[in-house]
């Protein structure tokens, strides 16, 4: 068996940190401050807004959720390269004891 975990956990490793550029991109949009300038614009442009804010409000949830899937695929990720190198000691251990 032959599992190249390095990789294995640099992989997890980026998955973190997308994870975490993710959850500032949801940050980021979460916080657009559209609506505050809703009433100078009129009753288009408040319409406007609102649907940019709303969309902004759906596009943060969406790359939020994204992030801690992601954010779980690293941990996931790491904990199979934890698996691969402990079945590779105990293989070990026990072709040893033969």
């Amino acid at each position: 068996m032959f599992a190249d975990t390095d990789a294995i956990r640099a992989l997890g490793s980026a998955d973190s940190a997308q994870a975490a550029d993710l959850a500032a991109i949801a940050a980021t949009l979460a916080s657009v401050p559209v609506a505050s300038a809703a009433n100078t614009l009129g009753p288009v442009g408040a319409r406007f807004l609102s649907a940019l804010a709303e969309a902004a409000a759906d596009g943060a949830r969406a790359v939020a959720t994204l992030s801690e899937h992601v954010s779980v695929s690293g941990a996931t990720t790491r904990a199979a390269a934890g698996a691969y190198d402990d079945a590779d000691h105990d293989l070990g251990t026990r072709i040893a004891g033969v």
